[in-house]
């Protein structure tokens, strides 16, 4: 294949690309699409795949957009930027759909009603193509998200179920119960929380799930152990601080149970700082395995959700949703696994 005369400065176009590969300009549009109806045979694709390498062509994306109301940008919204489970979830979102050429905008909401609604709004406007959105369930939005999704705007639920929009969420329980069914192993009877969260009524599932199977195992839910704190660093150390002076000896737990990764680097850091070492005097386990999680000290004991591949399948469904509006949604889960390292062992006698 011979590539064409120079283009005297200007930038290749699919005409070129047709004439190159010989084949229509329609063709062309269809590959380019990724159009998988259109009936082009393999052959022909690669032979405009080959066509457009030669040429170093791009599709001009304002022109594509205009011509389909489309453009190619995913929104995802997640409540925190510092929390590294949302870090690895918006990353898997942003692999997948990279790879089948859509861009993504990040939206940090922080738990707020408004930049949430905001995000709506995008989708409203046609600023963005569809919406991956992780937000605490029962939300005051819930509502518009319904409406927009009866539209036939394509929005995507990540981490919590919503019955008439597609969603990706961990195995429900199943974390918290690996972690519980661990610790009572371990001989753990006395067991508290370190549970830093922006709203408690909101959030305060996993933690009424933890509570409901250490009762199911016969053991006591001590009120005093059960700390509810804020979500910051600073939050968790205070707590874990505060829970250690009001109890000592055999009136304090054996093992701790926090919300998330990111609290329990505080929640180690506040046990060093008291001179309790970890596992030996007090275990403590967590929630979503996250990189830091094989690296603090001692390395954490901690459930994987597989946030990564959590957000893969947000993106695979939130693109598929954009060629079937009108399809029933679908409901994934991700399995949740206790990953054992140093920060557990055996309860004291």
């Amino acid at each position: 294949m011979a590539v064409p005369n120079n283009f005297g400065g200007k930038r290749p176009t699919s005409r070129d690309v047709a004439r190159l590969a010989g084949v229509s300009h329609t063709t062309v549009s269809f590959v380019v699409n990724d159009v998988s109806t259109a009936g082009i045979s393999k052959e022909t694709r690669a032979r405009v795949h080959a066509a457009i390498a030669q040429l170093d062509y791009h599709p001009h994306e304002a022109a594509r957009s205009l011509g389909r109301q489309a453009s190619r940008v995913i929104t995802v919204a997640v409540p925190e930027a510092n929390n590294a489970h949302h870090q690895e979830t918006v990353a898997g979102v942003e692999g997948y759909a990279r790879e089948r050429g859509y861009s993504t905008v990040r939206s940090i909401t922080n738990f707020d009603h408004d930049e949430e609604f905001r995000c709506l709004r995008w989708l409203k406007q046609r600023r963005t193509d569809a919406l991956i959105l992780s937000i605490a369930p029962g939300r005051a939005l819930d509502d518009e998200i319904r409406s927009l999704r009866a539209q036939g705007h394509a929005i995507t639920r990540l981490g919590t179920y919503e019955a008439t929009v597609d969603s990706v969420r961990v195995k429900e329980a199943a974390g918290e119960r690996h972690v519980l069914d661990h610790l009572v192993m371990l001989g753990h009877r006395r067991i508290g929380y370190i549970y830093g969260v922006v709203d408690h009524d909101a959030l305060r599932g996993r933690l009424d799930t933890c509570l409901a199977i250490q009762r199911a195992h016969g053991l006591a839910v001590v009120e005093e152990w059960v700390c509810r704190c804020g979500p910051t660093l600073e939050d968790g150390y205070r707590a874990t601080r505060a829970l250690l002076a009001a109890c000592a000896g055999a009136t304090r737990p054996t093992a701790l149970v926090v919300v998330n990764d990111l609290l329990a680097s505080a929640v180690l850091g506040a046990l060093f700082a008291e001179g309790i070492a970890v596992p030996t005097e007090m275990s403590v386990v967590s929630f979503d395995n996250t990189p830091l999680a094989a690296y603090m000290v001692p390395p954490l004991t901690s459930v994987d959700c597989e946030a990564r591949l959590m957000g893969a399948q947000a993106a695979r469904l939130t693109i598929e949703r954009l060629d079937s509006l009108h399809q029933a949604p679908v409901h994934l889960e991700t399995r949740a696994r206790l990953i054992v390292r140093q920060s557990s062992g055996p309860a004291l006698p």
